[in-house]
């Protein structure tokens, strides 16, 4: 179906007085003009959406590893109570409800139900590492024709599983381990350190695994840095919201809010892993600062809007033999910009 008639051409309208004052000073400061420049990126991508599905799959892969992980630690640690207690006082002990505080007794699960909790668990991980996959392509706007492969996608899927489902608890766990073995001030202090240096690589191979764009270790240390920080605070802020709270909470509603809390849980860690993923490639395409026209009309008024704004029609290119050209048109100035000319 064709229509008639050319299309009215775009006007622009200059911003009030003080706006103008206030975007010259984010742009020409670059503590302001880089966050700045980062939740416009964060909107422009429709991150939030690609969050609320990692959550999901996050949320659904974790009791049936809970089943698992339970079973084997009322077996491994049956007699051990220090070690038990260690394990029941951290986020994740206190959903496994695998024994009393003086002694772990072993779950008699049968190996059809473990069975099918890591066969859940494994699918719904797989479906995690896939939806980080798509949504770190999508924030580096690598093109979809360009994206990996079934078999290659899946082999990025299960190296993400890999790094983050074991590599990140696996740290915490040794933490705590050598934490308990040493209690010292001064140990605590080194041993804090050195699980934020081994939680930032492994955070940082995840961000460079999870797209096929090209990246280097220094593109992706920021917000690899960050987020291993902001896991951190996360799961000690998880760890006394379900010790001290949610367990002491009533019977009749304690549960459901262990449930909620949980799932908002992963989405906030979602949306904050994306914030961090966004600030790498901000900072590595140089798309800042942008412009308050950008935010506040959908105009792109700075070198950067142009930038941004030019990469995604080109990363919803889905045919080798098709091509993406953006054109950037003037708008026409309305009376009121004219006058101020």
């Amino acid at each position: 179906m064709e229509t008639s008639g050319e299309a009215e051409p775009p006007v622009s309208s200059p911003l009030p007085a003080p706006l103008r004052k206030l975007d010259a000073f984010q742009q020409g400061h670059a503590f302001l003009a880089v966050p700045l420049a980062v939740f416009k990126k964060f909107g422009d991508d429709e991150a939030g959406k690609l969050a609320a599905l990692i959550s999901y799959f996050a949320f659904l892969s974790v009791f049936p590893l809970l089943i698992v992980f339970a079973t084997f630690l009322s077996h491994v640690l049956a007699g051990q109570t220090d070690l038990a207690n260690d394990i029941l006082s951290t986020a994740a002990g206190s959903f496994l409800s695998i024994g009393s505080t003086d002694t772990i007794e072993p779950l008699d699960v049968s190996g059809i139900a473990l069975a099918f909790g890591v066969v859940v668990g494994l699918w719904a991980g797989l479906a995690v590492a896939n939806a980080m996959q798509d949504a770190m392509n999508t924030i580096y706007e690598v093109p979809k024709v360009k994206r990996a492969g079934f078999f290659p996608f899946l082999l990025r899927s299960l190296t993400l599983l890999l790094l983050v489902g074991i590599g990140l608890p696996l740290i915490t766990l040794l933490q705590g381990m050598a934490t308990e073995a040493l209690n010292s001030a001064v140990a605590n202090i080194l041993i804090l350190l050195a699980a934020a240096v081994l939680n930032t690589a492994v955070i940082a191979a995840s961000f460079r695994r999870a797209t096929v764009a090209k990246t280097t270790w220094l593109g992706v240390l920021p917000g690899a840095a960050i987020a291993a920080i902001a896991w951190a605070i996360m799961q000690a802020l998880a760890t006394t919201l379900l010790t001290r709270q949610i367990t002491d909470a009533e019977s009749n509603y304690g549960s459901f809010a262990a449930v909620i809390g949980l799932l908002f849980w992963f989405f906030l860690l979602a949306q904050v892993t994306i914030y961090c993923a966004e600030l790498n490639v901000v900072l590595s395409l140089h798309l800042w600062p942008r412009g308050l026209k950008s935010i506040l009309r959908a105009e792109a008024d700075t070198e950067a809007d142009v930038r941004a704004y030019s990469h995604y029609p080109k990363r919803e290119q889905q045919a080798i033999n098709m091509e993406v050209h953006v054109e950037q048109v003037q708008p026409e100035a309305d009376e009121e910009e004219a006058a101020l000319k």
